[in-house]
């Protein structure tokens, strides 16, 4: 494998990305536009930049969470779709992996509202040992560099990771999104 096109509408920033034989595209959206209405422009985007076909991708990948409900629905049910169509398999990226990637031992973190934060720790090697929904003052305290903030690469961090893992054969055929919390409805259906 050496081609693949990443999706990631977990954050404000909607982010597609992909690497075709060495060659990186990306196209970034935020800010007013809605990531449901934008996420096919900017996929057809980064294929043109590429030269290329959206049938050229060998895998697709998409951010499953931790972040905006929404957003990951989005993202999520794009690649499931791409993926249908055209028979290709699909990698499941953690959001938080995207904020630890090669950055040592480390706690990653992504702001979950009401003075919480989706948190993980990753090891030195960069393997994640636990992921919830905690505190921010605990995330702080953990003893570890906290990084709490989206890299510059973010979107070449997703393109890498996509393509490691597909190269590996690490696919996910379900590809669900990941919720560390019930969603805004689902608390207030259950008197939460």
């Amino acid at each position: 494998m050496t081609s693949v096109l990443a999706v990631d509408c977990s954050a404000d920033e909607m982010i597609v990305c992909a690497l075709k034989d060495g060659a990186y595209a990306e196209c970034v959206s935020g800010g007013a536009t809605r990531h449901n209405g934008a996420v096919l422009g900017c996929i057809d985007n980064v294929v043109a930049q590429l030269g290329a076909k959206i049938a050229d991708f060998d895998a697709f990948g998409a951010v499953v969470g931790p972040g905006s409900f929404t957003g990951i629905r989005i993202g999520v049910s794009t690649v499931k779709a791409l993926c249908l169509a055209l028979g290709k398999p699909s990698v499941a990226i953690d959001a938080l992996e995207l904020i630890a990637y090669r950055e040592g031992e480390c706690v990653a973190a992504i702001d979950a509202r009401n003075d919480n934060c989706y948190a993980a720790r990753f090891d030195a090697d960069g393997n994640m040992l636990q992921e919830a929904m905690i505190p921010r003052a605990q995330a702080l305290a953990a003893g570890l560099k906290v990084i709490d903030k989206r890299p510059d690469d973010v979107g070449r961090r997703l393109a890498r990771l996509t393509l490691a893992r597909a190269q590996r054969g690490e696919f996910d055929l379900a590809l669900e999104p990941k919720y560390l919390r019930k969603s805004q409805a689902e608390r207030m259906k259950d008197g939460d």
